[in-house]
């Protein structure tokens, strides 16, 4: 499991959590910080040193390769490349993996089982299916994700489906069920799913009633 933000004190707060292996992170989520993009990246690896997701930005090849590199020159060991399931992007991800194989990229905004298959084929590590962008345009995302995982499982490939685009918990658990490997989810979809009602209220009376049994021993 990963976690959706480029916001710093959400991370610390996840720190402490064994279950996620990393951070995934796009244009948008850093441009809410309202600083330079590797000054972020930087600050995000001193809260946090694990798996690192960075979108590559541009519109040609050349575009998007290039911001390829600036971000490789940043890290290259945690940084896990995002590149856009498009046709410039499958360019960029083939140019990449022929020079280095071991570079891993995330193909991301996906939304059909065709740009899936062609992902894996390109040889990405990770597939960034949206799934409320689907739902929100009539497409069945758990559906996508299924086939796609068929896809996979079948072939013998070892990328990874990583479900993206959340907007409440029972959409994760949809799409974990319908085949996503993991999951990369919002910090608000973290404190929904952890923090429900029952369970707080559950908490609140356990903790009352344990504090007032300490008081009995005194």
């Amino acid at each position: 499991m990963f976690l959706d933000t480029a916001n710093i004190s959400e991370i610390k707060e996840i720190s402490a959590l064994g279950f996620f292996k990393g951070v995934t992170t796009n244009p948008t989520l850093l441009l809410k910080e309202k600083k330079n993009r590797e000054v972020i990246i930087n600050e995000i690896f001193e809260a946090y040193s694990k798996m690192l997701f960075v979108q590559a930005v541009g519109e040609t090849h050349d575009e998007i390769y290039n911001d390829c590199k600036r971000i490789l020159q940043i890290d290259s060991t945690r940084i896990v490349l995002k590149i856009p399931a498009t046709v410039e992007g499958m360019k960029v991800i083939t140019s990449i993996k022929r020079e280095n194989r071991y570079t891993p990229i995330l193909a991301t905004a996906v939304c059909s089982v065709e740009q899936g298959i062609i992902s894996v084929l390109a040889g990405c590590d990770y597939i960034a299916p949206y799934v409320n962008r689907m739902e929100s345009n009539n497409i069945n995302p758990y559906e996508v994700i299924n086939k796609i995982r068929k896809y996979i499982d079948e072939n013998k490939v070892d990328t990874k489906i990583v479900a993206a685009s959340f907007k409440n918990p029972n959409q994760v658990n949809d799409a974990i069920f319908s085949g996503a490997h993991t999951v990369t989810i919002p910090y608000d979809i973290l404190n929904q799913m952890l923090n429900k009602q029952l369970v707080v209220a559950s908490v609140d009376k356990f903790n009352k009633d344990g504090y007032e049994l300490e008081e009995l021993g005194r």
